[in-house]
């Protein structure tokens, strides 16, 4: 249980005070929740950092994105008039209003829960991550190198999170409950013919399906081929729950694959 509580009222006032033993304090979802994953003596409180919040339209290598401040809120994301359809969708996945009003994009990053609202969405549209460590010093990187590089990049704050607006990007979540965490959610982002696939598979991974990315866009794949490729990949290892046998769910993966791979090609939503 964390005994100290240190507002920072610059982002790199924040950046220099992390350490091992504590943490960012957002919007308070995660920390305050019963058997919250987080366990530190220390609370890093952001909200009061300015340059955390707000969202833009900004130009970059002659793409247009949406730049969101980190401490934005599910809500704000969802209210924002020119932030893509396609994550106000993600951010929707989280029924209660009320939490939606006090969650933020970037705690929902940082936390890399494998039942995430908002990470197969990310991975699927190419978002780009800002940082600003101990030292000041800024950073970029997109959400993939941020999940494969995590021992290296988890102390550095989140700044803004960018989105691209000239992507397709379909999903699809399966839980129990509209309040439920999800056993899974699947997205599909399509461009210029390139496919990429985010999957947020619960208590097994966050990984981006680039094989299967690959050979789709190659050609249509039937569904036997996909569960095939699907039973290979070795991020994938399902667990007998409650939610279901492992066999189970990579079935539920493949054809949802199929089908939102029908949506993107098709153009059909």
């Amino acid at each position: 249980m964390a005994e100290k509580l240190i507002i920072a009222e610059k982002s790199a006032q924040a950046a220099a005070l992390k350490n091992g033993d504590s943490a960012f304090l957002a919007g308070g979802t995660e920390i305050n929740r019963l058997d919250s994953s987080i366990d530190v003596s220390t609370l890093i409180s952001i909200g009061r950092i300015a340059e955390l919040d707000g969202i833009t339209e900004i130009e970059e290598e002659g793409r247009s994105y949406v730049r969101i401040g980190s401490m934005c809120t599910f809500q704000d994301i969802i209210d924002y008039p020119t932030v893509p359809g396609y994550l106000k969708d993600a951010c929707r996945f989280m029924a209660s209003r009320t939490k939606r009003n006090m969650a933020t994009i970037g705690g929902n990053i940082a936390l890399r829960r494998t039942d995430s609202y908002l990470y197969p969405t990310l991975i699927a549209c190419h978002a780009k991550l800002e940082f600003i460590d101990g030292n000041g010093e800024a950073d970029k990187r997109c959400v993939n190198c941020y999940l494969k590089r995590y021992d290296e990049l988890k102390d550095k704050l989140i700044v803004a999170v960018l989105v691209p607006v000239d992507i397709e990007v379909v999903s699809k979540r399966y839980s129990n409950t509209a309040q439920s965490h999800a056993v899974l959610t699947i997205s599909m982002g399509f461009r210029d013919g390139k496919i990429n696939l985010g999957v947020a598979a619960k208590s097994t991974a966050l990984v981006n399906l680039k094989e299967i990315s690959e050979a789709l866009e190659k050609k249509s794949l039937s569904d036997a081929e996909i569960l095939k490729m699907v039973s290979e990949n070795k991020e994938l290892d399902f667990k007998q729950d409650i939610f279901g046998s492992p066999e189970y769910k990579r079935y539920l993966l493949s054809v949802t694959i199929a089908d939102l791979a029908k949506k993107v090609k098709g153009g059909k939503r």
